[in-house]
Order: structure tokens, then C-alpha cells, then sequence
């Protein structure tokens, strides 16, 4: 009997099983029951057995819905666990895709901004604009790689130091190709020029995850060395741990060699200085010491060290002081570039050397000094030798010149007839005498003027002073020189005015000089021209005469003291070699130039 429909009976008709029900229901039908009645309890029996089927297969039902139920369910939490897998996977995708655009955002574009977590379609949008910012910055960065190899030497090697990546450049410098460089290391490069030491302490360098400058020498494949400065620079992980270097480098080989060439040049240089016997000096704008060489402790006996620094102006006489200090000033103000003059400094001896100083300004436009350069030579002795022989010079030339002019009078006597009557044998040698006693006056003359022109003893009276009237004096005086020689002096006076500032008397003896030049290197029956030509703010005269003109190998000395072309008709016409010499000095003195032109066998114009 099915529980249920036993459990019914029990409760409801007090019947236990299924024997009983029979028993109970055998029992009504042995009563004398009316037909009717009979037929109802025949018909509970069929009827309780239709409810006991009903029951069984109620319940046969329910635990095939029990089991579909069950597989189902099982079939859905499968179903559900798969969904959630898919969830999390997919919103671990997210979080790794909203990670990953958060790093790839832009800072510099404050507009844009991560979406929030729920934002799918914004996180969607902004990927494309992620995906273009990439590609821009992929393009930046392949152009600065193009442009970093078009200059620069690259490699890449691992923490091992084997090489992974190499640029053209490098295989062009190195001779190597590159499939002979990619896995080896930069031994293969090594010069030995450096010491271990020098490897040790770059690799600790960039090992520490530090960039690392220097120079390094290499060798080519042909062996032949070169010079790169080089700048290595790690990769570095999230932990700060290098796991790849980057060297760019660039050829300083030239660079090297010049600097090599310029250290040698600086220390042939410095021994120079420091060898050559005049002192090299260089003054600030203050005028206080900046530089001296060697020579100055030799000189002056003062050390180097506690003179840099002091006022170059304490090193002096106290006479000389005022004058180096008004030259200084006119350097500093740009009056004058550069000077030269003689001036006494003290040495430790405690007297004083003459030092001949040349100066010169200098000023650096980048650091915008001004600075001061020059030597000191040492000319003590010069300066005493010459006032020896000025001394010299001057006692000679006075006591000669007392007892010629006293012979030149008398032989001027003799010869004119005055003194009476002489025997015709002696009147040549009379005038022999009488003409070289001229000389000698004009020799003392001339040694006299040269001497006071080199001490700086001449003394000049500047004036203005009507040229074409003076050069028609000098002709005056010196026609009847010019008509002894059978030469006449031409002067194309001008029809300007021509006033100039100079010495009236120091002109004229340089016109004298030169005319009588002219006259004396002149052919018989010849022409010496003398013109004014006008130019703006000078005048330039001319004296051109038809001569033997002047060699070539005398040109570059004719206006030394002492100096005649060495030519038997030059010698022929006689002369102290001092003339031109005495009369450029004067010239110059009085603010002129003098030069000339020549042609051989054509003559010459001074």
C-alpha cells in the first residue's frame, strides 16, 4: 500500500494496512446490505485501488519531476558557475584594459580622463584615441631613432653585456658588419688602451642603474684606433633593476688629435715663455699684474707669485709713474691700441733696469674683458751703450769740428785767391782739400743731427709754413750745387694754396737733402722736376731726376743709417749715407711719410 494512502486510512478510517482495508471491506459485503449498498462497498474496493494507483504513480510523477528538477538545477549552477568564470575573466580583461589606458593616457592632455568602471562604452571610445596617441608617439620615436642614427654611434647589449642591437654607424666606424657584432660583447672592439679600472667602475656604474659619461678609445677591425664620447644609459624594470643599456656615442676622433695638437703646441708654448728672455705680461683693466713668465724674476730678481695681483704701477720709478699712467689710461679709453715706450722698473736689488715696454689692448667680446699684453725687454745695457756713445759721438763731433771749420776757412782762403798767389801745381790740391774739408763739416754735421734724433734730443718748431714758397728757398740755396754738377732745377709751382703745419728748418734740410741728391745722380745737361700735388688733407712733393735709378738688392736698405748702393758711379759721387736716413726721421717726426719710386736707367722720384 502506498505510504500516503496508508497513512489516509489510518488516519481517517483507523485502518492500519492493507489486510485490514480487505478484511473491512469483506466484512461490509457480508452484511445483509440493499442491493444499492452492495454495489457501493463492491465499487470502494475498485476505488481504493484506483487511489492507491493514483497515489503510486502521483508519486512516480513527482520523482521523475524530483529527478528533472535536480538536473536541471545541477544543469544551471553549471551554467551559472560558467557565467560567473566568464564575469570575473571578463572583468579582470576590463581592469587590465582601463590599467592599461590609464597608463597610456596622455598627462600633458588634462582633457581627457580615464571613464569610470561601468563606462564600457566610454572605455571603448577612448581606446581608438589611446591607439592613435601610440601610433603618433611610435612615429616621434622612430624619427628621433632615424635622426639619433644619422649622428650618433649606437649599440644595445644586455645585462651580460652581449650586444642585441647596433646602428649603420656603428658597423661604419667599428669595419664590422653587423652580423658580426649582434651576440658578441664590445671586447671585440677593445682597444687596451684603457686600464681595467676604467671598465670596472662603468659597469659598477651602470649596474647601479646609473648613467655613465666618458670617453672611450676603440679599434677598428683594421686595428687603427678612434675616439668616441660616449653616454650609456640602463633600461630599467618596475623594481629598478637595469635589464638592458643603451650607448650612444659620437666620434671625437679629430677632436682628440686637435686637442693633442694643441696640448703639444700649448707645451711647446709654455716653454717658450718660460724660456724666452724678454717678460710676457698681461694687465687687467685695473692695471694689476695678471700673468708674468719666468723672465721677470730674472730680471727684475721679484717672485712671480707676490707680484701677481699688485699695481703694475708700483714696479716703477716714481719718475717714470705719471707717463706710464697717462699711456695706461689712453689704452683703457680706447685713445690709442697699443704703445711703446721705455720705462725704469725696480728690481731687488734696489735699483732699477730699463725695460723697454710694448702694450697692446685686448678685449674678449664673449666674456667682454678688457685685458692688457705685452713684453718688457730688458734694454740697461742698450740704454748704456748708446749714452756711451752719444757721449762718444758728441765729443768727437765737437772736438773735430772746432779745428775742420778753423781748415775749411783756411783752405776757403787759399782757394779763393785771398791769401795771394799760389803755385798752379798746388791750386788742385788746394781745392782737393778745400772740397773734402766740406765733407767732413757736412759728415759732422750729419752725425750730429742723427745723434740728437735717436736720444729724442731734436727738438722740433712746428708751424704753419707756406710749402711752395719753402721749396722755392730750398731750389734758391741749392742751384748753384745743381750748376756745378750742369743740372738744372724745374719747379711747377702750384697755383693753390699750400699751407702746412711742420719745422720750417728741418724742411729745408730735407729738401736740401734731396735735391742735392737729385742733382748729383743727374746726367749733365739733365732736369731734376719738383712738383705739389694736392691730396685730401695733405700735400704730396715730388723730386724726380733722370739718373742710374736705384738697384733692386739697395731699395729695401736706402734708408738706413750709413747705407749707399754699393755702384762705382754712386761711389763716384761721394756722400755720408745718412742723408735719407736723418731726413725720413725728420719727416716722420713732423707727422709725414716719405718712399719713393725707381726704374733702373730711368731715373727716380722721392
Amino acid at each position: 500500500m502506498h505510504r500516503t494512502f496508508a497513512r489516509q486510512l489510518r488516519r481517517l478510517c483507523s485502518v492500519e494496512s492493507e489486510e485490514e482495508l480487505a478484511q473491512k471491506l469483506a466484512g461490509l459485503a457480508a452484511l445483509g446490505l440493499p442491493p444499492e449498498l452492495k454495489s457501493f462497498v463492491a465499487g470502494l474496493e475498485e476505488l481504493f485501488t484506483r487511489v492507491q494507483s493514483t497515489y503510486e504513480e502521483n508519486e512516480r510523477d513527482l520523482n521523475l519531476r524530483s529527478r528533472s528538477l535536480e538536473e536541471s538545477s545541477t544543469e544551471l549552477n553549471s551554467i551559472n558557475d560558467l557565467m560567473r568564470a566568464d564575469i570575473a575573466s571578463r572583468n579582470r580583461v576590463l581592469k587590465s584594459v582601463r590599467d592599461a589606458a590609464a597608463k597610456l593616457l596622455d598627462p600633458d592632455k588634462t582633457a581627457t580622463a580615464l571613464p569610470t568602471e561601468t563606462d564600457l562604452e566610454g572605455l571603448s571610445a577612448l581606446l581608438p584615441d589611446l591607439v592613435a596617441q601610440q601610433e603618433k608617439r611610435r612615429l616621434e620615436l622612430f624619427h628621433q631613432r632615424f635622426a639619433m642614427d644619422q649622428h650618433a654611434i649606437v649599440s644595445i647589449t644586455d645585462t651580460s653585456g652581449i650586444i642585441l642591437y647596433v646602428n649603420d654607424k656603428f658597423c661604419a666606424i667599428s669595419g664590422y658588419a653587423r652580423d658580426q657584432l649582434i651576440g658578441k660583447t664590445h671586447n671585440l672592439i677593445n682597444s687596451k688602451r684603457h686600464p681595467t679600472k676604467f671598465f670596472t667602475e662603468m659597469w659598477k656604474t651602470i649596474s647601479e642603474g646609473r648613467v655613465w659619461h666618458g670617453e672611450i678609445c676603440n679599434k677598428n677591425q683594421e686595428e687603427k684606433q678612434y675616439w668616441e664620447e660616449s653616454t650609456i644609459v640602463p633600461f630599467l624594470d618596475e623594481t629598478g633593476t637595469p635589464y638592458q643599456f643603451i650607448s650612444i656615442r659620437t666620434d671625437i676622433t679629430e677632436r682628440k688629435r686637435m686637442a693633442e695638437k694643441v696640448m703639444a703646441s700649448e707645451k711647446q708654448y709654455r716653454t717658450l715663455i718660460e724660456n724666452v728672455r724678454e717678460v710676457i705680461f698681461q694687465i687687467d683693466d685695473q692695471g694689476r699684474w695678471n700673468f708674468l713668465n719666468p723672465a721677470w724674476e730674472r730680471i727684475t730678481g721679484f717672485e712671480i707669485g707676490k707680484t701677481i695681483g699688485r699695481d703694475f704701477l708700483d714696479s716703477l720709478h716714481h719718475d717714470d709713474i705719471d707717463k706710464a699712467a697717462s699711456v695706461f689710461e689712453s689704452l683703457r679709453n680706447y685713445t690709442i691700441n697699443h704703445d711703446k715706450h721705455e720705462f725704469r722698473f725696480s728690481n731687488l736689488r734696489g735699483g732699477y733696469s730699463w725695460l723697454e715696454i710694448t702694450i697692446q689692448r685686448e678685449f674678449d667680446v664673449i666674456t667682454q674683458i678688457l685685458t692688457f699684453t705685452g713684453t718688457l725687454n730688458d734694454v740697461t745695457e742698450r740704454r748704456r751703450i748708446a749714452q756711451l756713445q752719444s757721449e762718444f759721438v758728441s765729443v768727437v763731433s765737437h772736438e773735430l769740428r772746432t779745428p775742420i771749420t778753423s781748415i775749411r776757412g783756411a783752405l776757403a782762403i787759399l782757394d779763393s785767391g785771398k791769401a795771394g798767389p799760389i803755385a798752379e801745381s798746388q791750386v788742385k790740391l788746394v781745392k782737393i782739400a778745400h772740397k773734402n774739408s766740406q765733407r767732413l763739416v757736412t759728415l759732422i754735421n750729419d752725425i750730429l743731427d742723427m745723434e740728437k734724433l735717436m736720444a729724442g734730443k731734436m727738438e722740433m718748431k712746428i708751424e704753419d709754413v707756406n710749402l711752395a714758397l719753402l721749396i722755392e728757398t730750398a731750389i734758391e740755396s741749392n742751384t748753384g750745387y745743381a750748376n756745378a754738377l750742369q743740372v738744372q732745377l724745374t719747379f711747377d709751382a702750384p697755383l693753390f694754396t699750400t699751407m702746412v703745419t711742420a719745422d720750417a728748418n728741418r724742411l729745408l734740410q730735407v729738401m736740401a737733402n734731396l735735391l742735392s741728391n737729385a742733382a748729383k745722380f743727374s746726367p749733365k745737361n739733365a732736369e731734376v722736376n719738383i712738383s705739389i700735388i694736392a691730396a685730401e688733407h695733405t700735400f704730396k712733393v715730388t723730386v724726380s731726376d733722370h739718373g742710374p735709378g736705384i738697384p733692386l738688392e739697395f731699395r729695401h736698405r736706402i734708408f738706413s743709417a750709413f747705407a749707399q748702393a754699393d755702384s762705382s758711379d754712386t761711389r763716384q759721387q761721394g756722400g755720408t749715407g745718412l742723408g735719407l736716413k736723418i731726413s725720413k726721421t725728420l719727416i716722420e717726426n713732423m707727422d709725414g711719410e716719405i718712399g719713393f719710386e725707381s726704374e733702373v736707367g730711368q731715373g727716380t722720384c722721392f
